[in-house]
């Protein structure tokens, strides 16, 4: 069978790839390794309670947000059912031993407002630091499409930290804090993620913040009646086990199984350091394959799915964040797993009650605390089953103490960073794979190999907004920027 584009990977920005591709007249085929398209993003039900996996919430869409033109040129808008975030605060930050919570309302003005209200002293530099993220968060070429184009503003290494930035508020800890906390959110830390990276995630919630009904399974349905009106080919079940290399490029990929499918384009939306094992030898340049392979990536995590003792108003259309002290975020991954910081979300909404059913617990957490176990014949044992039982039962003794809004806790599953690998096949178990860190220069979409690109949130960023970023860049580099930007700029 021969396509003209092999796509590897339905995650979000593999499914963003394959509907552009297709849209320019491109025969694409999309091969997923998983029973099921997009593993991490689909969510999956216990015991009657659905629970998100890899989507929460998204920022950006509300009025005049570019995912409202990137979503409508996808063909999705009118596929999804968008729900706002509670404006009064749709984030929430609980300090421990700290008397009262934080919250950040919808929309830079409100957020202001709110902030410079319980810091009068700090209202200059308040000002100052949300005018940057207000300027920042969508400065590139395919959310502001008034912008000339240029690849290079998808990065900045080398820049002021997050840290730097925030030393500032050091006379308002608990404000640190808050304006730091959306780093558990890409996973680097404050003192190695650029002020851009915190700026394109934490400025798109500020902008507007929404939930999708039916959450991350209703995206992914979404994406494949899109796929299925474009005829575009999606094939699960189907592991790609090399890119094949002719006359020197890419003409195809083979299956683990054996069958090789003939294309001149391969996008791989892998983690990029697993794509140099994908290639004959000599196919890169060493330099470059260790780069890829050297790429740095974030933490993981242990995350936990409980049911409610008694249903939470408290955390419908809102998130909470926990630390234990205040200052700049810290993700200490040695520290005891109650004093790392943690993030909680909602899970199945009651209609009658307003509040949820289940929470989400969400703890940084480092592959070494596993890595006993991280081989075929030790992955399910009993050392292992034991191990994620006591940390399962310390959060849910944990959880109650620090929010007592929740009631007692019913475990219902425990991720590991195990879990994460076998879902994103990412290195270490990385939550948000390969990390935009200071110093580190990501991938660019076009690879040294002809016929090779690269896409995914190495490519573009973290989050739904950076991986459907990611799948423009990466087709736009195929096939012509400008066209593909004029035709966004349609939707508007």
């Amino acid at each position: 069978m021969t396509y003209d584009s092999i796509i590897i990977g339905a995650g979000l920005s593999g499914l963003t790839c394959g509907l552009l591709l297709a849209k320019s007249g491109r025969k694409v085929l999309i091969v997923e390794q998983h029973p099921e398209p997009a593993p991490v993003v689909r969510g999956f039900s216990r015991q009657g309670i659905y629970f998100d996996s890899g989507f929460h919430y998204v920022g950006g869409m509300g009025e005049g947000g570019p995912l409202r033109h990137l979503t409508k040129h996808l063909g999705l808008a009118d596929k999804l059912e968008l729900f706002p975030f509670a404006a009064e605060g749709f984030d929430c930050l609980r300090i421990e031993g700290k008397a009262d919570d934080m919250l950040l309302p919808v929309g830079l003005t409100r957020i202001k407002d709110c902030l410079t209200g319980k810091f009068p002293a700090l209202k200059l530099q308040i000002e100052d630091f949300l005018n940057d993220i207000e300027r920042r968060w969508c400065d590139f070429p395919y959310l502001d499409l008034d912008k000339n184009f240029g690849g290079s503003d998808l990065k900045s290494v080398h820049e002021q930290s997050l840290a730097q930035r925030l030393e500032g508020f050091s006379a308002a800890p608990g404000l640190q804090t808050l304006l730091s906390m959306h780093s558990l959110l890409y996973g680097v830390s404050p003192q190695d993620a650029s002020v851009t990276l915190n700026a394109q995630v934490a400025g798109s919630y500020y902008h507007s913040v929404h939930g999708i009904a039916g959450g991350g399974r209703s995206l992914v349905n979404a994406y494949l009646e899109r796929l299925a009106e474009t005829g575009t080919t999606l094939r699960c079940r189907a592991e790609v086990g090399r890119i094949i290399v002719a006359d020197g490029r890419v003409a195809g990929v083979q299956l683990v199984d054996g069958e090789i499918i003939s294309a001149p384009e391969v996008v791989a939306t892998c983690n990029p350091a697993l794509v140099p094992a994908l290639v004959p030898p000599g196919a890169l340049r060493p330099a470059y394959r260790k780069r890829l392979t050297d790429l740095q990536q974030t933490p993981s995590a242990l995350i936990l799915y409980a049911r409610c003792s008694v249903p939470t108003p408290f955390l419908r259309r809102k998130n909470l964040f926990l630390c234990s002290q205040p200052g700049i975020l810290a993700v200490a991954l040695q520290s005891r797993l109650e004093e790392r910081p943690m993030y909680l979300a909602g899970a199945d909404y009651c209609r009658d009650t307003g509040g949820v059913k289940g929470i989400i617990a969400i703890v940084p957490t480092s592959m070494d605390e596993v890595a006993a176990w991280n081989n075929a014949s030790q992955r399910r044992c009993r050392q292992y089953l034991e191990w994620k039982k006591q940390m399962t039962g310390r959060l849910v003794r944990h959880l109650p103490a620090v929010v007592p809004e929740l009631g007692e806790l019913e475990p219902l599953d425990l991720a590991t960073p195990l879990t994460l690998q076998d879902y994103s096949r990412a290195p270490q178990g990385a939550i948000y794979g390969v990390g935009r860190f200071l110093g580190q220069h990501n991938p660019q979409p076009q690879t040294r190999l002809p016929g090779l690109y690269l896409s995914g949130q190495a490519v573009g960023g973290p989050g739904l907004l950076g991986t459907i970023v990611a799948g423009y860049y990466t087709c736009g580099t195929m096939t012509d920027h400008e066209l593909l930007r004029g035709e966004l700029r349609a939707c508007r």
